[in-house]
């Protein structure tokens, strides 16, 4: 047999390439095999973290948003009647006489209650590989309760924080807003009201009872500051209806006195990493007056 004959170069070159490739597929079949099982694991982890995160999400979501449309709409007519002290509860005055200081704070417990209910769902889940709409959510819920619960909120004004004379210590918020809730069941607003009567949620009462008439105090621009964000969650996740335009969210910024608390206020945006939304941005744009 010639090896210069080209049917025999053919043929050996033939089963040259053969050989290499059935080498080559079996040093490289165990790797691409372990790459793609890992990748199929990875895959189907995301997807089912995902997928559950945006059911617990979903679970709630409603009734938070009817919770938040109805807080928002009590902080735009306390932005405009606070000097007509609704709120205040005088001295030997039966609390059940003070609607509007009752009601006012039934839907502040009621939506950090919601969010709450949320986070509870979330423990066990990794959020951390969620939807970027969704993560920027669960972001938000992160970012309410440090306006009332973080004295960092108060930086530069002297406040001291070993007394909660202007927040709440974050546990005792957190009991707060467990007690909203029976048998994994909102409380309604006339259980709400029997609780008060029983000396139930007398910390929060006395909170908002306690903001100045005139807009003066830190209580007063700690609501404020939380207020615009609030506007801009519901703008991002509201329905249509729910939503509030760029002008009128302007003109109430413009309306009230200046909040000395919005570059600490924006000290939290940056940490929960909502700095980049444009929801948020034009909230505190509107607050900086630019």
């Amino acid at each position: 047999m010639e090896f210069t004959d080209p049917k025999v170069q053919s043929a050996l070159i033939a089963a040259a390439v053969t050989i290499a490739t059935l080498l080559l597929r079996a040093i490289t079949k165990p790797i691409w095999e372990r790459s793609f099982h890992k990748f199929k694991l990875e895959s189907d982890y995301t997807y089912d973290q995902r997928k559950k995160v945006k059911e617990a999400i979903s679970r709630y979501k409603v009734p938070l948003l009817n919770s938040a449309e109805s807080l928002n709409h009590r902080l735009w007519n306390f932005s405009k009647n606070a000097p007509e002290a609704w709120h205040i509860q005088r001295d030997g005055e039966n609390i059940t006489d003070r609607y509007y200081l009752l009601s006012f704070c039934y839907r502040f417990l009621l939506f950090f209650s919601l969010c709450r209910k949320i986070d509870l769902e979330l423990v066990y889940l990794d959020s951390t590989v969620s939807t970027k709409k969704d993560l920027e959510f669960l972001k938000y819920l992160k970012l309410f309760p440090q306006f009332f619960s973080d004295t960092e909120i108060f930086k530069g004004t002297g406040y001291n924080q070993s007394v909660t004379t202007d927040h709440f210590f974050s546990d005792d918020f957190r009991e707060l807003i467990g007690k909203m809730s029976s048998n994994d069941k909102m409380l309604s607003y006339s259980e709400f009201k029997k609780k008060v009567e029983e000396k139930e949620f007398i910390n929060v009462i006395n909170y908002f009872s306690g903001i100045s008439v005139d807009h003066s105090c830190l209580r007063w621009q700690v609501i404020n500051s939380f207020h615009f964000i609030l506007m801009a969650f519901l703008n991002d996740y509201g329905y249509d209806f729910q939503k509030t335009s760029k002008e009128k969210i302007s003109g109430l910024a413009k309306g009230l006195p200046k909040n000395g608390l919005i570059k600490n206020a924006y000290t939290f945006i940056e940490r929960a990493c909502l700095n980049n939304n444009k929801e948020v941005r034009k909230a505190m744009s509107a607050l900086l007056g630019v």
